[in-house]
């Protein structure tokens, strides 16, 4: 379906029934595609939404539209147009730092929060080594945009047995434009020190998962972001790589069901 949100196109899915509801928020330009595996799993329990944010997948909006508070506010004006008072909120990669900006000025609209592989701008540790990216997108290598896009994709799933999902995860980042990819590159990187002081007014429950071979998120990083979130717990996916929720998804629903039963909803 798509929605009107302040006057864009916002393509979003709901499906399953139960009393919690889960809403996705994906990272950089993955769509809520990135999202699908883990929330088929989670459908028969619990109501699962997920949404195309701006300049990703089939949320097309004029460049300078695409701004850090804009991906913020349309969490909100995503669950109000869906009738959703509360839920569980799920972030992946970039996504994460979105979604902690969310429950820190709404904590009221969530009973938890599934932050994946992100870091939400904390410097990467020491013990973590360099990063494999030290440049936006056109830095990257390949001989067009098709390429850069496969480069970055297999530093995400370095899991063997998963060129399908490699596959589908590049021609997912391929929807979006390159110019949107450019904006949503780094976005959030002024924004993230304010955040990161704020971190302990963080109440709600969390889970952090990570995949312990994820190059671009190594577990020492989560464990930070762990460490200054008061009510927080994580889960160390072991053999994943940057996106569990494509490639293990049976190993992230039992940790947001570990987290979230059904029980505590009622």
């Amino acid at each position: 379906m798509f929605l009107k949100i302040a006057d864009h196109d916002v393509f979003a899915l709901s499906f399953g029934v139960g009393p919690r509801t889960f809403l996705a928020q994906g990272g950089w330009i993955g769509s809520s595609e990135v999202w699908l595996p883990t929330l088929e799993r989670l459908s028969p329990g619990w109501r699962t939404v997920a949404f195309d944010h701006r300049g990703a997948g089939e949320t097309r909006v004029p460049v300078e539209a695409i701004t850090y508070d804009a991906l913020v506010d349309d969490i909100f004006r995503v669950i109000d147009a869906l009738g959703i008072d509360r839920c569980v909120i799920g972030g992946e990669s970039s996504g994460v730092q979105v979604v902690l900006d969310a429950l820190l000025r709404h904590p009221e609209r969530f009973d938890g929060a599934v932050l994946v592989d992100g870091s939400a701008g904390l410097p990467r540790p020491s013990e973590a080594g360099p990063s494999p990216i030290t440049g936006p997108p056109s830095t990257w290598p390949g001989s067009d945009w098709s390429a850069q896009l496969r480069w970055f994709i297999d530093l995400c799933v370095p899991e063997p047995d998963s060129e399908p999902i490699r596959r589908w995860g590049h021609h997912i980042l391929l929807r979006a434009e390159p110019e949107a990819a450019e904006r949503l590159w780094g976005l959030g990187r002024s924004a993230a020190p304010a955040l990161v002081e704020r971190l302990a007014e963080v109440r709600v429950p969390v889970v952090l998962i990570g995949g312990s071979e994820d190059p671009l998120l190594p577990p020492a990083a989560m464990t930070e972001l762990a460490r200054r979130l008061p009510h927080s717990r994580q889960v160390v996916v072991e053999g994943a790589g940057h996106v569990p929720i494509m490639t293990r998804p049976r190993e992230v629903v039992a940790a947001i069901e570990g987290a979230f039963p059904v029980s505590t909803f009622r």
